[in-house]
C-alpha cells in the first residue's frame, strides 16, 4: 500500500497546489487572460494548464509533494513499519484547507461570519488568509512528520471550535443569508428553509473536530536532530 499510495498521493499534492496557483492567475489577471485566450478560460483548460505544469515540473524534478513526503518514503525505503496514515490524512486535508482558505481571501465574499468580523473588509479577507496559511503550515508539518506539528494543529483546532462556536450562538442569521448569497453566486437558487437547515447542522462540525483531534493524537513526530544522533551514536562502554 504504501509503495503505490505515497507517490499518487504526492502526485496528487502537485496537481491540487499547481491547479490553485493556476485559478489565482485566472481571477487576478483577468484581462491577461483574456488577451491571451481571447474569452474566459473554460474550466476544462485550466484542468489542462494544470496538468501540463505538472508534467513539466515531474520531468524537471521539481516536485512539491515528494518534497512533502520525502520523510514518509524514507522511512519506508528503510523498512521502517510505523503507521503513517494520520500525518498523511490531517496532513493532506490541512494542506488542502490551507490552500482553499487562500482562494477564499482573494474572492468576492458571500458575508460568512469569521473572527466577530462579518462585513467583506480588508481586515477580514487579511484575517482569512491568514488563517488559511497557519491551516497549510499546519498540513506540512504533519506530512513532513515535523517537530510541533501536533502542537499547532491542535491549537487551530482549538480555535476552529471557538469560532464555529460564536457563529452558531450569535450570527445564525448572517450564516443563512451567507448561504444564500454564495448559492445565488454560483447560479442556484435556495430556499430560507433549505439554508436554516443548512446551518442546523453546523454543531455537527463540533463532531468532526473531535474525530480529527482524536486522529492528531495518533500522529507521530520525529525525533529532534540531537536525540536522532544519541540513538544512532553507540553507548560508551565505560559506562
Amino acid at each position: 500500500m504504501r509503495k503505490y499510495g505515497t507517490p499518487l498521493l504526492s502526485l496528487f499534492l502537485d496537481f491540487f497546489w499547481i491547479n490553485t496557483a493556476v485559478g489565482l492567475a485566472i481571477s487576478l489577471l483577468p484581462a491577461l487572460v483574456q488577451a491571451a485566450f481571447g474569452g474566459p478560460l473554460p474550466w476544462a483548460a485550466q484542468i489542462v494548464i494544470s496538468l501540463v505544469l505538472l508534467s513539466i515540473g515531474r520531468l524537471l524534478n521539481l516536485s512539491l509533494g515528494e518534497y512533502l513526503l520525502s520523510h514518509a518514503v524514507a522511512e519506508r525505503e528503510a523498512g521502517v513499519r510505523l503507521r503513517q496514515w494520520p500525518n498523511l490524512l490531517l496532513g493532506t486535508g490541512g494542506f488542502l484547507s490551507g490552500l482553499q482558505e487562500l482562494v477564499r481571501g482573494t474572492q468576492p465574499g458571500s458575508g460568512v461570519p469569521f473572527l466577530f468580523m462579518v462585513e467583506e473588509t480588508p481586515l477580514k479577507m487579511v484575517a482569512i488568509m491568514a488563517n488559511g496559511a497557519l491551516y497549510g503550515l499546519g498540513g506540512i508539518m504533519l506530512l513532513r512528520f515535523a517537530t510541533g506539528a501536533k502542537l499547532l494543529n491542535g491549537a487551530l483546532f482549538a480555535v476552529g471550535a471557538v469560532i464555529m462556536a460564536v457563529n452558531i450562538l450569535f450570527y445564525h442569521d448572517a450564516m443563512v443569508a451567507a448561504i444564500i448569497a454564495r448559492n445565488e453566486s454560483q447560479g442556484r437558487s435556495i430556499t430560507l428553509e433549505a439554508a436554516e437547515r443548512a446551518v442546523a447542522l453546523s454543531p455537527y462540525g463540533f463532531a468532526l473536530l473531535g474525530a480529527m483531534a482524536a486522529i492528531l493524537y495518533f500522529c507521530r513526530e520525529r525525533a529532534a536532530a540531537s536525540v536522532a544522533k544519541s540513538l544512532d551514536r553507540p553507548l560508551d562502554s565505560s559506562s
